[in-house]
């Protein structure tokens, strides 16, 4: 009994015929008949019978087919995730917040370089989805800001540390501020991410503790439209120093308590690590410690 006799089995039935079976399979007639004949010689039972021009399954036949549906759908679910398997062995599955990618950029592209046979899927997502899917197994690695880690299911290794300024438009009257006070930034319309970015949890966090409410005026996930309402006056709003840094038009202002958030990489520990994921995460260990906070 082959393989391929079963899935010429099963044709025939699907197809209500050996001719129509054939052509569904881009094979010659006679190789379907061939493996049927074949079937049923190797077991001595008929499979098959015709009943009125038409070809019908025989009782021993109908529970041949039974078992050979359960089979072949065993048969393509271990292919698909053998498949998965090697797929999983060629590419890093990599999560990345906007404000994280852009810092991360050259880190990226530097391992791209060093290691063009890792091909590397990145999936931009706020910090907190994409948290969920590295416990579901959506992707290999995280690189986020401010995550509380879960020292027994997660591992993980800090990056950088940065900081969080305020931020406002280069002619703003609070432009040439040392620093400004969380009362002070509260009067001020803010420009804010949306629900599952770290950032807005932290922002909220800052005011709550201080007691104000933020006169938050737009609600945005697209990094490029944050940096853009700060940058044309809008609004004023809350981004890391290194995105300010690269933003001649925006300047930031940092808070009269500096807030500071460090940048890790995390994984499952319990999952399957394999050597182009280790590559990554020792490649990203050793890029931090070599090149420093400007190089992220």
């Amino acid at each position: 009994m082959k393989l391929h006799q079963l899935k010429y089995f099963s044709e025939v039935c699907r197809q209500n015929g050996i001719s129509r079976a054939a052509v569904a399979l881009h094979i010659s007639q006679p190789a379907v008949s061939n493996a049927i004949k074949e079937l049923e010689a190797e077991f001595n039972l008929q499979l098959f019978k015709r009943v009125d021009q038409r070809l019908t399954l025989t009782k021993e036949g109908a529970y041949f087919l039974l078992e050979v549906e359960e089979l072949l759908a065993k048969v393509n679910d271990l292919t698909q995730k053998m498949y998965d398997l090697r797929r999983k062995k060629e590419v890093v599955r990599v999560g990345l917040p906007p404000m994280v990618s852009v810092m991360t950029f050259q880190l990226i592209q530097e391992f791209h370089s060093q290691n063009p046979q890792i091909h590397l899927e990145l999936y931009d997502e706020p910090s907190i989805k994409l948290r969920k899917m590295l416990q579901e197994d959506q992707v290999d690695v995280i690189i986020v800001s401010g995550m509380n880690t879960d020292f027994v299911n997660l591992g993980f290794s800090k990056l950088q540390s940065t900081e969080l300024l305020f931020c406002v438009n280069k002619d703003h009257p609070l432009a040439r501020e040392p620093y400004i006070s969380i009362a002070h930034a509260a009067l001020e319309p803010l420009a804010m991410f949306q629900d599952g970015f770290y950032v807005k949890e932290r922002v909220l966090e800052l005011f709550h503790e201080a007691g104000f409410t933020p006169k938050v005026m737009w609600n945005t996930q697209q990094l490029n439209t944050h940096i853009q309402l700060i940058r044309n006056g809008i609004a004023s709003g809350f981004l890391f120093r290194e995105i300010v840094e690269n933003e001649p038009d925006i300047v930031g202002i940092p808070l009269e308590e500096p807030v500071h958030i460090n940048v890790e990489i995390i994984w499952q520990k319990n999952g399957k690590l394999y050597q182009n994921i280790k590559c990554l995460i020792h490649f990203a260990q050793q890029y931090a410690k070599t090149c420093g906070l400007k190089c992220l």
